[in-house]
């Protein structure tokens, strides 16, 4: 199995049998680098494996359009895609036949998808593939910024408290091989409350972290606040960050 890193949080995830591409976004600068590091999307698109694309909601650094092109690369793709992506169409192509909202559970190909809520727009996706979990959140986050006024920082935590009350109840039973989850930067020393409260509920083998753009100081820091789960450290410069 390998897992790339594309950008934010993007990322490729090749199994035994399928190919997953979670959250593209095609940065301006990613595409004037030239690093034989950095992830080639078409080369991986090539071959017989199932290509699955998730987006989990229109944000423009989560949905990127260039992805309906890879068509032409690779007939065989299934495309996952938040419900209020919808609205980024005046109409709907036929092969898009996935629009998700949260509680929505699909088995395609003997894929199992489990759709959850976000604490911004869309969704987050557990997906169960080739005897490996994956948990990619979106944008589902406990976002505290430093400036919020009592009032915004109550109804947030009440929100993520909700929505994470349901994916424990709905993975009970599960563990969590390969958790992607936001440590944005920007909310300073409130970056990690998130992912501790996760890992907290639910089980998790590795940790990796997203929604970095490009300051990735930020996972020595978390390698620092948790040291009972690996966590994978990369940077823009290495695309295959797992492999086994």
């Amino acid at each position: 199995m390998k897992i790339f890193y594309i950008y934010h949080s993007g990322f490729a995830i090749e199994t035994e049998n399928y190919k997953l591409i979670f959250d593209f976004y095609s940065d301006f600068q990613q595409k004037e680098k030239s690093s034989k590091e950095i992830f080639e999307i078409e080369k991986f698109l090539l071959g017989e494996k199932k290509v699955f694309v998730f987006s989990s909601h229109s944000h423009y650094d989560h949905f990127d359009r260039e992805i309906f092109q890879w068509k032409n690369i690779n007939s065989n793709i299934e495309y996952i895609l938040s419900e209020d992506i919808k609205e980024e169409f005046e109409n709907i192509p036929e092969f898009l036949k996935y629009f998700v909202k949260e509680r929505d559970n699909l088995n395609i190909d003997n894929i199992d998808i489990k759709v959850f809520g976000s604490t911004d727009l869309g969704v987050s996706f557990f997906v169960k593939c080739d005897e490996k979990t994956f948990f990619h959140s979106g944008d589902l986050n406990w976002w505290y910024w430093a400036d919020d006024t009592k009032e915004e920082e109550e109804y947030m935590r009440n929100l993520y408290f909700e929505k994470m009350n349901l994916i424990e109840n709905s993975l009970k039973n599960e563990k969590i091989d390969f958790l992607f989850y936001p440590v944005d930067p920007r909310l300073e020393e409130f970056s990690f409350l998130g992912i501790e409260y996760f890992i907290q509920k639910i089980p998790v083998k590795t940790i990796v972290p997203m929604h970095m753009m490009n300051d990735y100081k930020i996972i020595s820091a978390l390698q620092e606040k948790i040291k009972s789960i690996p966590i994978l450290k990369f940077s823009e410069e290495r695309s295959l960050i797992f492999f086994e």
